[in-house]
């Protein structure tokens, strides 16, 4: 995950050919991650990918990550997910995304307890989640929350491909649990979770960038009840995390110390990331990915979504102007500079995909081009019309 989930997002908005390459690697590795979902005593269907894995794609994490910390293969069908909301690439979905999502969301249904043709809610068990510092957990609410991501997406993708889904794949989705506590107003890490003392950011990955379902009210409970849990500890691009999910909230204040946590990792004399505070796993890009996302998609409020690229951005603490300098989107690239009062959109070239990007902004629409299109700072979204 520390590829599809830290690594990824910043590559696809800026470098989506290294994106597309990532996602190779993962489409040639599937012979090897159907071999690793046969190989478990209930031998499992579809594809289940390794923790860690190199050239041939078996597993080489030991227990219990490489053994249990099975929500890898969500992360890398919402990364499949993520590719084609910014590419809209057809081509590349019928030759390479939709056999990643289907794989995966078979993996899901062999995976679910009881058997997926039992009725009523069904479960995910004996899992390790994000949060390392727990194991043999139930019901992870990240694990199952991907993977309903990852089966809806292939149901999706199988029906702008024309192919008649697994109606498993809906109907799992549908049943899988996830967990809420009416009392506390937050989602519970896993059944049974007492408040213990978590590695990293989990249960706060739904709100960004899983993008799942929840109100306002819920969203900053559990950010606030997290943050008490974590430990100081951990890996920086936690703080990163939190600090989206407070600007999306318009807590700014509340962001701007977190912001400042998300690079604190980065060591002196060269600012090389390292895992923790204190040193651990050097030149730690994850970590550094987790900072370049709390610019890109925190403050400057970039979504993807299935028909358009979303905006919202506010300025950093301490900033007086930001400026993106090659954001592409179905293959065209495009320049947003912004300050606290307007954003500037520049069209740098345009790409194979034909068409053009279309800017709808405070209640108008109009075309991105060469000349730039200054309009007051809000939220927007940029259309590919082809």
């Amino acid at each position: 995950w520390d590829c599809e989930t830290w690594m990824y997002p910043g590559l696809l908005l800026l470098h989506p050919d290294i994106a597309a390459s990532m996602l190779q690697y993962r489409f040639n590795r599937l012979p090897a991650s159907r071999n690793k979902a046969q190989g478990y005593p209930e031998h499992y269907q579809g594809a289940m990918y390794a923790w860690e894995s190199a050239f041939t794609g078996e597993e080489l994490a030991p227990a219990p990550w490489g053994v249990r910390e099975q929500h890898i293969s969500g992360d890398i069908v919402f990364a499949v997910q993520q590719y084609w909301q910014a590419t809209r690439d057809l081509g590349w979905l019928a030759t390479t995304g939709y056999d990643i999502a289907a794989a995966v969301a078979d993996f899901w249904v062999s995976r679910v307890t009881p058997n997926a043709s039992t009725p009523g809610p069904l479960s995910i068990n004996d899992v390790m989640p994000p949060d390392e510092y727990h194991d043999h957990v139930n019901n992870s609410v990240y694990t199952n929350a991907v993977a309903i991501i990852s089966l809806n997406f292939a149901t999706y993708a199988a029906g702008l491909l024309s192919i008649a889904p697994n109606p498993l794949w809906a109907d799992v989705a549908r049943r899988l649990v996830i967990l809420y506590d009416p009392a506390l107003g937050i989602h519970p890490e896993y059944e049974g979770y007492d408040g213990s003392t978590i590695k990293q950011a989990d249960v706060v990955l739904l709100g960004f960038p899983l993008g799942f379902p929840m109100n306002t009210t819920v969203r900053r409970n559990d950010l606030l009840y997290y943050a008490k849990v974590t430990s100081n500890d951990g890996p920086a691009m936690t703080w990163g995390m939190h600090a989206v999910g407070f600007v999306e909230l318009g807590q700014l204040d509340t962001a701007a110390p977190l912001f400042n946590r998300s690079f604190a990792n980065a060591q002196p004399p060269f600012y090389v990331f390292t895992e923790t505070p204190t040193g651990g796993t050097q030149n730690f890009i994850t970590g550094a990915g987790g900072f370049l996302q709390t610019v890109l998609f925190g403050y400057s409020g970039i979504r993807f979504n299935n028909e358009y690229l979303a905006l919202n951005p506010v300025l950093p603490p301490g900033a007086q102007s930001v400026v993106l300098r090659a954001i592409e989107y179905c293959t065209h690239i495009f320049r947003l500079a912004y300050t606290n009062t307007t954003m500037t959109y520049t069209l740098i070239s345009s790409g194979s995909s034909g068409g053009g990007l279309q800017l709808y902004s405070n209640g108008k629409v109009a075309a991105i081009s060469p000349a730039p299109l200054t309009v007051p700072i809000g939220p927007a979204t940029v259309y590919w019309t082809d």
